[in-house]
């Protein structure tokens, strides 16, 4: 990362234009000017962060993201930011409460730390405690251990921030109601815990215990339901929906009873605080296309038909909702944390409660998966969050592509999350990754707008041309034909604008398929509107050639380039009405280095056109 300044690569030049002998010189038609350009990564993965942003290992250590936007209008002092919530307590990796601030107010452990970004890709510590943490747990509290998955939500009608975590209650409490197990996942509650502010310090909310006066939990499944056992609960997501109803989502952990219930589980709250324990219903389990319960019924469940995908099986967990058009997108992890294909699914539904179907890979699943592509892993655990018309998904990635038999380490990352249509015409979630490629950042952060769909397309040859500025990247199933796909001969691209326009980068990105991959664009050729200050005279065009997919992002295990990787020049910004784009056929990757044989079609999946920078 640079920090957010713009640099120099080597062998290019970021901030001027030259002529002559320097790179650049002027074409033989008289009207046209070699433009210098930059490829956008440079020899240690830098990168200009004022456009893009590109996931890499250990970026930002930890585990089960939970993440909110927060916007200026919701909060003047901390809005305009990306915030996540991480698992974790100040009792692991070292860590220690230090100064007269813990002792005074008796906390004894902290916990969830938090980072912001302008950018979902350059994370600062922002948690008000110690090491970044947000949670304060004091002596009186009745969680001690597994402060697992925080998810926060901003309550609009108090303005305040509500936590939502699980974690284990202390042993031998001696609450009627309260587990005395020496398993400390049968002792597994979900906790609630407010703020004033997005970075904390949270409070945590409790009830009282009438008989002890002790603080207990204020969500406990076996008091409000009426079991025998305790019900253990973890990885809980809130949701608003449109009326300002709110739901809970978790999940059923592993624990001495209720086991056969393990899956995703909703309810509806009368308060941030106060379940309905009525509502509770089961979403889904693994293994099965559907799953229903009797509403209120913790204890019996019936499931469906069998699922089958094969990036889904054992577990069902990291619930996350979502909706648009009317229908509830219930997003959830598949697989368990350790695998190497632990990955983000969707079942859609009419009720944010009942009648969640999973789809199948052709309808949309999976989300998000990295294991088909072998250079990440683990790629799961997740939240989706929305900024104007933008949507990404923040999720965690096995920093070892070989999954923990190499260590516990993950890190996060984020990529772009669109809605598209399937074959039955259905609106469903795909994810642009997960992705070790430049991507372009959101135009609220950047103040770059990608142009590309305000452009007139025209396409010498081939078909589907619709989908080269439709934002999104086919990494999966459901996308697979969603690129512009020749079979033989040239191509050139022509995109056109009404009125002149400020461009400074152009991105192309390649096919998700090695043999159906180019090796460079011939030739950009930009019609200019008016002439650039360093221009020595008025040319009518400017001119970039072989602008070659990145060395950095050949995978040499698997020979060939990860999926999707782009073109990238980067410019100073120049105004103009045209963007012609040529690959000739012989610029298409070589498929194999031994018989010289070339690929016998090609694909086109997005072009980006980067301008028109305002005020940020």
């Amino acid at each position: 990362m640079n920090n957010g300044k713009r640099r120099v690569l080597a062998g290019c030049l970021i901030g001027l234009m030259c002529f002559g002998t320097t790179g650049c010189g002027v074409l033989s038609n008289r009207d046209s000017v070699y433009m210098n350009y930059a490829d956008g990564l440079g020899e240690d993965l830098q990168y200009n962060s004022e456009l893009y942003g590109l996931n890499t290992s250990n970026m930002l250590p930890g585990a089960d993201p939970g993440a909110i936007y927060v916007s200026r209008e919701e909060d003047e002092e901390w809005g305009g930011y990306y915030y996540i919530y991480l698992t974790g307590s100040s009792n692991e990796g070292g860590h220690s409460l230090k100064g007269d601030f813990y002792k005074e107010n008796q906390i004894v452990q902290t916990a969830a730390q938090c980072f912001r970004s302008k950018d979902l890709y350059q994370w600062e510590q922002c948690g008000a405690l110690d090491d970044g943490f947000c949670l304060q747990v004091v002596e009186e509290d009745w969680c001690n251990t597994r402060f697992w998955a925080p998810e926060v939500i901003r309550n609009p009608q108090d303005g305040k921030y509500y936590m939502y975590f699980s974690a284990s209650a202390k042993e031998e409490m001696g609450v009627e109601g309260i587990s005395s197990s020496e398993n400390p996942f049968d002792r597994f509650y979900l906790g609630v815990a407010v703020s004033d502010t997005p970075a904390g310090p949270f409070t945590v909310l409790y009830d009282t215990d009438e008989a002890t006066g002790k603080r207990i939990p204020t969500i406990n499944f076996k008091v409000g339901q009426g079991l025998e056992f305790n019900w253990s609960a973890i990885d809980v997501s809130p949701f608003f929906d449109d009326n300002g109803d709110l739901y809970l989502y978790f999940n059923k952990h592993v624990g001495d009873h209720y086991n056969d219930m393990m899956g995703i589980w909703g309810m509806k709250m009368k308060s941030m605080t106060e379940p309905d324990y009525a509502t509770v219903s089961c979403l889904a389990v693994a293994g099965k296309e559907t799953v229903s319960n009797v509403p209120g019924d913790m204890e019996h469940i019936q499931p469906g038909g069998d699922y089958y995908d094969p990036s889904e099986s054992g577990i069902n967990e990291g619930p996350f909702m979502l909706k648009h058009e009317g229908k509830y997108y219930l997003t959830y992890s598949s697989n368990g944390c350790e695998h190497i294909s632990y990955s983000v699914h969707q079942a859609v539904s009419d009720d944010p409660l009942s009648g969640f179907r999973k789809l199948s890979m052709e309808e949309g699943n999976p989300v998000l998966d990295g294991s088909a592509y072998g250079y990440m892993n683990g790629t799961a655990h997740h939240a989706i969050v929305k900024n104007g018309d933008e949507m990404w998904i923040i999720y965690h990635q096995h920093n070892s592509i070989v999954g923990f038999s190499e260590g516990w380490e993950r890190s996060i990352s984020a990529d772009r999350v669109n809605f598209v249509t399937n074959g039955a015409g259905e609106q469903v979630l795909t994810a642009n990754g997960p992705s070790k490629i430049l991507q372009w950042l959101p135009e609220s952060v950047s103040g770059y707008r990608n142009l590309a769909p305000t452009a007139k397309i025209k396409v010498s040859n081939g078909e589907g041309e619709e989908y080269l500025t439709d934002q999104v990247l086919p990494f999966y199933t459901v996308t697979d034909q969603s690129a512009l796909t020749i079979d033989r001969g040239d191509l050139t691209i022509t995109m056109k604008w009404e009125k002149p326009v400020s461009v400074s980068s152009v991105m192309v990105y390649n096919s998700d398929d090695l043999y159906s991959a180019f090796s460079k664009i011939t030739r950009m050729r930009f019609t200019l509107a008016e002439q650039p200050e360093w221009a020595s005279k008025d040319y009518t065009y400017a001119v970039i050639e072989d602008v070659k997919v990145s060395e950095r992002y050949w995978d040499e295990e698997a020979n060939r380039y990860i999926t999707c990787a782009p073109a990238v020049a980067e410019f100073d910004p120049v105004m103009i009405t045209e963007l012609q784009i040529t690959i000739d056929e012989a610029d298409r990757l070589i498929s194999s280095s031994k018989t010289g044989e070339k690929a016998t079609a090609l694909k086109l999946s997005e072009i980006v056109v980067l301008g028109g920078e305002h005020e940020k």
